[in-house]
């Protein structure tokens, strides 16, 4: 059976490769090569279309189609280090596109490369910020690196965009960690927008409906957007106020980040935009910086408070190998209106951090203060302290 298959797409080559010296416009053997590929896939024979793939190259093609083709059915069949290497190939000889550099992310995130995961994700949002998928396998990327402070800035701005993000969100909660508010920075007079360009009203209102109900808006554009914002889920760029139509500008103008979509009337039929935030590593960088500084003046301070006090009961909530952990269970009690702060212990492999949550004049006092800790979902304990 193995033979008379290989004799049949023998007999189908010289067939094409014929037809094409006998055509009076000569077809690509790169493109017949190409056809026999997909032939492959369809009939459920991926090596084989690896092969006719690598034959459409060697016949001096260079098409960044095929290298990204080749990747796909080399990444579905395990090879995933191949895979990087072709797609790669595609990179260098195509225009930039976001989904190229998502896929290489993907790629590069099944194959632990998580720093060129990381550095492939932040291409797709510095792209396209509106890439939520994009946001949400960043944060992945960054939780596997532990850097647990970004990842939870890259899930935020995910749900922002309306990607729930539960499973990466379960995780961090796991850990204790908070997510923060607001983890974005805009120009007052620029807009990020996206876009869905609709021909009627009726589609417009059922569009709209849709996202009510919690479907992305890049789909949607994907799927019903007229205009050239579709490929990109709606990503239309930065614009000025003064740069829109007077009545779009009048609509938009003092408009937040990430607030509902609206519908908007235009000569073309109907479009639905909302404002986003851009993507800034550098500011994410810079607030996880000040937020720490910012935690560590506050439990200096009260630390030294608390060491000119004679209370003689200790409550603690926790003692830790990871400094960031036991850091951000800190920010978590001072946000309850804990006196918290770290206290070191040790040193080399036996350094420990102590989650100091305040100290107390009676048992009972402290023992209230933990019981209102707990309700908050942490743990607590009470240490009597020998007195000076």
């Amino acid at each position: 059976m193995w033979c008379l298959r290989s004799v049949l797409v023998i007999f189908l080559v010289n067939l094409v490769l014929t037809t094409v010296v006998m055509a009076e416009e000569p077809i690509k053997v790169s493109d017949v090569h190409q056809q026999l590929a997909q032939r492959h896939l369809e009939a459920g024979h991926p090596f084989w279309a690896v092969r006719s793939y690598r034959q459409a190259l060697e016949s001096g093609s260079d098409d960044p189609n095929i290298h990204r083709n080749l990747s796909q059915v080399l990444y579905d069949l395990g090879f995933v280090d191949q895979a990087i290497d072709e797609l790669q190939l595609a990179l260098a000889h195509a225009p930039e596109e976001d989904f190229l550099h998502m896929e290489m992310g993907i790629f590069c995130l099944a194959a632990g490369r998580l720093p060129e995961a990381h550095r492939q994700f932040s291409r797709v949002l510095e792209l396209n910020p509106g890439f939520s998928y994009g946001y949400y396998y960043l944060g992945e990327v960054l939780y596997r690196l532990g850097d647990y402070s970004l990842a939870s800035m890259a899930l935020v701005m995910a749900k922002e965009l309306g990607l729930p993000g539960f499973d990466l969100e379960r995780k961090l909660v796991a850990l204790g960690w908070q997510l923060p508010q607001t983890p974005w920075q805009y120009e007052e007079h620029i807009y990020h927008l996206r876009r869905i360009t609709l021909a009627t009203l009726s589609q417009a209102r059922e569009v709209m409906q849709r996202l009510e109900d919690g479907e992305l808006f890049e789909e949607l554009a994907r799927e019903f957007s007229t205009g050239s914002e579709a490929q990109s889920g709606g990503y239309v760029g930065s614009i000025s106020l003064a740069s829109m139509p007077e009545d779009f500008a009048r609509e938009l103008a003092g408009r937040p980040c990430f607030s509902a979509p609206i519908m908007l009337k235009a000569a073309d039929g109907y479009h639905i935009v909302q404002r986003i935030a851009p993507f800034d590593a550098a500011f994410w960088q810079q607030k996880v910086k000040q937020d720490k500084q910012q935690r560590q003046t506050q439990m200096a301070v009260h630390e030294q408070e608390q060491q000119q006090s004679a209370k003689h009961f200790l409550l603690l909530s926790g003692v830790f190998r990871n400094h960031d952990y036991a850091d951000q269970r800190v920010a978590r009690l001072l946000k309850l209106g804990m006196k918290s702060y770290l206290q070191e212990r040790g040193d080399g492999d036996h350094r420990r951090y102590e989650v100091i949550v305040g100290h107390f004049d009676s048992y009972a006092e402290a023992d209230r203060a933990g019981k209102t800790i707990k309700e908050a979902g942490l743990d607590y304990y009470i240490r009597q302290q020998e007195q000076k």
